[in-house]
């Protein structure tokens, strides 16, 4: 017991001398010893307290520190579970206050969600404004912020991420994240970029995905959109403003957990090595004029897509609708960012890529440069 207990090999007569030199009497008794405890020695009680009389005497020193064998044959998180927690860091990061409510919410605000979502009654419900299975994560979040509201706290920023239901039978339900944004000045570019940048660091790249006018009637029809991938058409997340008929001037987005877990599984990559350019870059700005019903995705597409080798970045700092412009159009205005991995681009050189910027757009987007 000494040895397995300590972790050190010591001998028996070992032990016997350390034991006798602090006054215990021995008998052996066949293969086991039997020890008479002094009267001056209250404190031992049992077999452990005499191992750790022989271990202070011999050297808590000679113990080697050995660490754990470590065997783990499984995953602590799933992948769905890890992506879990990663979305509720990457949104509280934005600002958004975590909310944690019932699955349960009342009939009537339910239905302002459900879509075409079947409706789940709760046979004996807690109280009667809790009496269906929520379709969706608004209801709630809306009830709390109106609440909030009252309060006097006017700016809020809430999340809640949590299940869904879509039938009566078990396992039908589907993990969202969902956040809803109530603040001075905010527009569709503000949710939408918080959507983009959760969704990017969940590992969906901006470039695998695009942009839908197509949303459920709970959004305004106008101020809204949906993120699909471009291959599949999953459904990966959809945001704008919250439909005026069930609260004014609140924007709100849905992140479909499963969707994004089931699509990376399916498109599992290696991250790619990044590269820096040793050469200046140049920023040159454009100014299109399109048809109405173009979307900017579209138009960045058509940009990054000119010179993949010079084009690195485009991004669209202006939408214009309005006079001097026809009214079945509209002007967008894209800063491009050129860089070379070979050599400095002088004038001539910015000024090709350039031209041969504007020829495409104006070729494939059916647009004209405003001048």
């Amino acid at each position: 017991m000494v040895s397995k207990t300590t972790g050190i090999k010591i001998k028996t007569n070992e032990i016997v001398k350390i034991l006798g030199d602090l006054g215990f009497k021995i008998k052996k008794k066949g293969k086991t010893f039997g020890v008479e405890v002094p009267t001056w020695r209250p404190d031992i009680y049992g077999e452990i307290d005499l191992v750790e009389e022989i271990i202070r005497i011999k050297g808590f020193d000679k113990i080697e520190s050995v660490e754990p064998e470590k065997k783990r044959l499984k995953p602590t998180l799933n992948f769905l579970q890890r992506h879990f927690h990663l979305a509720q860091r990457s949104v509280a990061s934005k600002g958004y206050f975590e909310t944690i409510t019932w699955s349960f919410t009342d009939e009537k605000n339910n239905n302002n969600f459900r879509e075409n979502i079947q409706e789940v009654k709760i046979i004996n419900p807690i109280s009667s404004d809790l009496n269906v299975l929520r379709s969706s994560l608004y209801p709630n979040l809306i009830l709390f912020l109106k609440k909030n509201i009252d309060r006097g706290f006017e700016n809020q920023s809430l999340f809640e991420i949590g299940p869904l239901f879509i039938g009566k039978k078990p396992g039908q339900q589907i993990t969202v994240i969902c956040g809803v944004r109530k603040e001075d000045q905010l527009n569709i570019y503000d949710i939408k970029k918080d959507v983009v940048q959760t969704l990017v660091e969940l590992g969906i790249d901006k470039n695998e995905t695009r942009i839908s006018i197509e949303t459920p009637s709970y959004y305004h029809p106008g101020r809204s959109g949906s993120i699909m991938t471009k291959n599949d058409k999953k459904l990966l997340a959809n945001f704008g403003q919250i439909h005026p008929k069930i609260i004014n001037n609140t924007f709100g987005f849905e992140i479909f957990l499963e969707n994004l877990v089931q699509y990376k599984s399916k498109n599992k990559k290696d991250k790619p090595t990044i590269t820096f350019s040793d050469y200046q870059k140049s920023e040159r700005d454009f100014a299109f004029i399109v048809q109405k019903d173009l979307q900017a995705q579209d138009l960045l597409e058509i940009i990054l897509n000119v010179d993949k080798s010079l084009v690195k970045n485009a991004k669209i700092f202006d939408v214009y609708e309005g006079e001097n412009i026809p009214i079945d159009k509209k002007s967008i205005a894209l800063k491009v960012t050129i860089q070379s991995d070979l050599k400095t681009l002088n004038e001539k050189d910015l000024n090709e890529i350039s031209q041969k910027i504007i020829s495409n757009v104006e070729e494939k987007a059916n647009a004209k440069l405003r001048s």
